[in-house]
């Protein structure tokens, strides 16, 4: 019996194998447009048609290859696992942060997230990016265990001195940090008396610290000592849909913000 791990090894290890097997999935090939297409020489090219010829994974119909319904199938569930390791390796770094046990999304939905890490040269990038993302959204939701400064004045200038729709959730710890700043706490009531915004309390801990600027969800990723070592983001329909539902749920289950029980 054939071993599939050594099936896997045959492919993984030729990109040619895996170009050639990829192109004749997706239709007949003659082996000059193989050659044109894929760039491997003719005896290259020759060897690797025997092989899958050999694993009938392709078969040939007169000038033409094309891929058996195996070989097809093999081409698909190949091209699957290479994406989701692609989408692994990009995400290595930073997924410890990356609350997923709460995120109702699979994995793989993140294989276009686009991830903002500090740099020697621009070690603030993250929270850059997402004051960024903030300030030229049109509306926006959030939902967080924290609210800083630079984000706070970001959302003043958006939301009250300009146009942007704020709707969101905090925890009451967050408002309890901001009443220790003065002027924090006169920019949060500023918010809370604005028109565009609407902000509710959560009675429960939020694991994350989110946000949806127009249609790009950002996460802040944050360590166990609360440094914040990334930004991600995502534009993902199925990533964004569970953001929105994510946050309606938060504020259903929220309280209404009155300022004078954090004043006393």
């Amino acid at each position: 019996m054939t071993d599939p791990l050594e099936e896997i090894e045959f492919l993984a290890r030729s990109q040619n194998r895996i170009h050639v097997l990829d192109a004749l999935a997706s239709g007949p090939r003659t082996r000059r447009e193989l050659e044109s297409d894929i760039g491997a020489s003719q005896p290259t090219l020759a060897r690797i048609l025997r092989d899958f010829e050999e694993r009938h994974w392709v078969e040939r119909r007169g000038t033409q290859y094309e891929a058996t319904p195996s070989g097809a199938f093999v081409a698909s569930s190949f091209t699957d696992l290479l994406a989701n390791v692609e989408t692994e390796v990009r995400l290595r770094e930073v997924v410890q942060w990356l609350p997923i046990a709460h995120l109702d999304v699979s994995f793989e939905q993140f294989a276009d997230a686009r991830i903002t890490r500090p740099t020697q040269t621009t070690p603030s990038g993250p929270l850059k990016r997402a004051l960024e993302l903030s300030a030229n959204a049109d509306r926006q939701l959030i939902v967080s265990y924290v609210l800083n400064h630079e984000m706070l004045e970001t959302l003043h200038g958006a939301a009250v001195e300009g146009t942007q729709s704020l709707r969101g959730v905090l925890t009451r710890e967050t408002v309890e940090l901001l009443r220790r700043d003065p002027t924090s706490w006169r920019r949060f009531r500023e918010l809370l008396d604005s028109e565009n915004v609407d902000l509710r309390l959560a009675d429960e801990s939020i694991p994350f610290a989110m946000g949806i600027a127009d249609e790009t969800v950002y996460f802040f990723l944050r360590d166990d000592e609360g440094l914040l070592r990334a930004l991600l983001e995502s534009t993902d329909d199925d990533v964004r849909e569970w953001a929105v539902r994510t946050v309606d749920e938060y504020w259903d289950r929220g309280v209404d913000v009155d300022p004078s029980n954090f004043e006393s």
